[in-house]
């Protein structure tokens, strides 16, 4: 439930706003306040970004033919554009899991308490 919470509103806060950071802002407020323990919200975080960036890196990709992942690859000594999609699902995959899991952590200490 959590990682469909965080892909859907990651996909409607990344169409609405450019500012990447918005990832880790999602994923912070959905697992406080639906994550439910430590590996769901960073397995959650992680994948519901990670979906959502490849997809949105793919149909980029695709609307200029790969012209410019291809590019950006051959800057960075990775074999093809299609890896740069992957390092990117990655990174903000990352992002996504660390916020999500800190946000439940929040959300443990404060129901502790």
């Amino acid at each position: 439930m959590l990682f469909i919470i965080i892909a859907l509103l990651v996909f409607i806060t990344q169409s609405l706003f450019a500012a990447w950071w918005w990832i880790a802002v999602v994923a912070f407020v959905a697992a406080v306040l639906v994550g439910r323990s430590n590996l769901e919200a960073f397995l959650s975080g992680f994948f519901g970004v990670a979906c959502v960036w490849v997809a949105r890196a793919y149909f980029i990709n695709q609307a200029n033919d790969g012209l410019l992942s291809g590019k950006i690859a051959q800057f960075f000594a990775l074999p093809s554009g299609d890896w740069l999609l992957i390092v990117t699902g990655v990174i903000g995959g990352l992002v996504g899991a660390f916020a999500a899991w800190t946000g439940y952590s929040l959300k443990a200490i404060w129901s502790k308490k």
